[in-house]
C-alpha cells in the first residue's frame, strides 16, 4: 500500500507568514502545500522538497500550490477565475482564487487534481462564496473525468458550515474540517473560527488537524489522506 498523502494548508495574512515556509514545510514535511494570500515578488521556486506547481498571476496578494519534487510530476497546472463577487468588483479584483494541478503519484502510482483556494472574504454574503466553491469544483473536474479530487484552503465559511457541506455533496464532495478554529484574531478576540477548509472526491481522509498558530491571524491546518477504491485506467499518466 502507497504511503497516505499530507497536505499543509496555509493563509499568509497577507504575506506575514511566507518567512515561516521553510521551517514549517522542515517540521512537518507535507507532501503538498496550499498557500493563499502570498507576496508574490519573494514567492520562491522551491521550499525545501517541494516545487512551485501553480500561482495566480493578478490581485495584490496570490494563491499558490507546491508539491514534493520527488513524488509527484505536474501533468498540468494553471490557474483559474472564479465567480466574481461583489468585493471583486468594487477593489477591481479579476477573481482569480484557484490555483490548481494535475499531478501524478509516482509512488501510488495513481493521478491526483490538486486546489489551493481563497474564496472571498466576509463583507460578502455566504453565497458568493459558494457559487466560487462551485466553480472550483467544476473547473478541477475539468482536468479529468474519474480522478481524484483534494482543495483546501481559506474557504471563508466560519458560519453555517452545514449549508456548504450539502452543496459541495450535490457536487460529489466531501468537506474536511478540524476539530479545532483555524482562524483566531491577535487583538480581536471575538474574531475566530474555522476558516480553513478542505473538500475532497474520491479520496479517504485520515485526519485533518489545526497547527498552532505564528505570525498569520490563520492557523495551518495539516491534513493526512488516502487514495480510495482501485487504480483506474483513466487515472494513469500518458
Amino acid at each position: 500500500m502507497p504511503p497516505a498523502v499530507t497536505l499543509i494548508s496555509y493563509n499568509l495574512w497577507q504575506s506575514r507568514g511566507q518567512r515561516e515556509l521553510p521551517s514549517l514545510v522542515s517540521e512537518h514535511q507535507p507532501d503538498l502545500l496550499c498557500l493563499q494570500e502570498t507576496a508574490s515578488f519573494s514567492l520562491p521556486a522551491r521550499i525545501g522538497g517541494l516545487r512551485l506547481a501553480a500561482t495566480t498571476k493578478s490581485n495584490p496578494f496570490r494563491v499558490a500550490l507546491y508539491v514534493r519534487e520527488d513524488r509527484f510530476d505536474i501533468v498540468a497546472a494553471r490557474s483559474f477565475r472564479l465567480w466574481r463577487s461583489v468585493h471583486d468588483r468594487l477593489l477591481h479584483y479579476t477573481g482569480e482564487r484557484l490555483a490548481a494541478a494535475h499531478l501524478h503519484d509516482r509512488l501510488a502510482d495513481r493521478d491526483l487534481v490538486v486546489g489551493s483556494l481563497h474564496a472571498t472574504p466576509l463583507t460578502d454574503p455566504n453565497v458568493s462564496r459558494l457559487r466560487q466553491v462551485w466553480d472550483a469544483h467544476t473547473h478541477l473536474r475539468g482536468f479529468g473525468a474519474g480522478l481524484p479530487i483534494v482543495m483546501a484552503g481559506d474557504f471563508n465559511f466560519p458560519v453555517l458550515s452545514s449549508v456548504l457541506r450539502v452543496a459541495v455533496a450535490m457536487q460529489g464532495f466531501r468537506l474536511a474540517r478540524s476539530e479545532t478554529g483555524t482562524y483566531q484574531h491577535f487583538t480581536r478576540s471575538y474574531l475566530r473560527g474555522s476558516f480553513d477548509l478542505a473538500t475532497t472526491a474520491g479520496l479517504v481522509v485520515d485526519e485533518i488537524v489545526t497547527l498552532p498558530q505564528r505570525a498569520s491571524d490563520h492557523k495551518p491546518i495539516l491534513m493526512t489522506f488516502r487514495y480510495s477504491g482501485a487504480l483506474r485506467a483513466a487515472e494513469r499518466h500518458g
